[in-house]
């Protein structure tokens, strides 16, 4: 099984994707601190709304084998800065969640993550459990 950290703006849907892939009952404490259930690792929004916090996001990256970057899908903005990826030294995924939702372009997420220089996307709900079957996959998979 491999380890995923997850990074995205507040709010975004992290905790609902730790959660619905998981099993567990996971709440986030939105404490500033990085937050560990199983297998995944949380951060706070702040890591990536503050660039001072980058070291703190790519100290917490050491301990994953995959990084997905999360894109809500009815955000019209995004905080994810151009080639954003490079500076991790791991398979970096984007997700993009909240396509269900009434006003949600996943075209725009896409461009933000591939701005972000990210090359595989997955496109998830987890209110109707669209995407995730792809995403139990890729977390059982061994990376290279």
């Amino acid at each position: 099984m491999e380890k995923m950290l997850l990074a995205g703006e507040t709010g975004v849907g992290k905790s609902d994707l730790i959660r619905t892939l998981s099993g567990l009952d996971f709440r986030s404490r939105r404490a500033m601190a990085v937050e560990f259930c199983g297998q995944f690792i949380n951060t706070p929004g702040e890591f990536l709304e503050n660039p001072r916090f980058y070291p703190a996001l790519i100290t917490s990256a050491a301990d994953c084998t995959i990084l997905a970057l999360v894109q809500d899908a009815t955000r019209k903005t995004s905080q994810f800065p151009p080639m954003f990826v490079p500076m991790f030294n791991r398979k970096v995924i984007g997700i993009v969640t909240r396509i269900e939702r009434e006003g949600a372009n996943r075209k725009l997420a896409e461009r933000f993550l591939r701005n972000a220089g990210v090359k595989d996307i997955y496109f998830v709900s987890c209110e109707t459990g669209v995407g995730l079957d792809a995403l139990r996959e890729l977390l059982h998979e061994p990376q290279d």
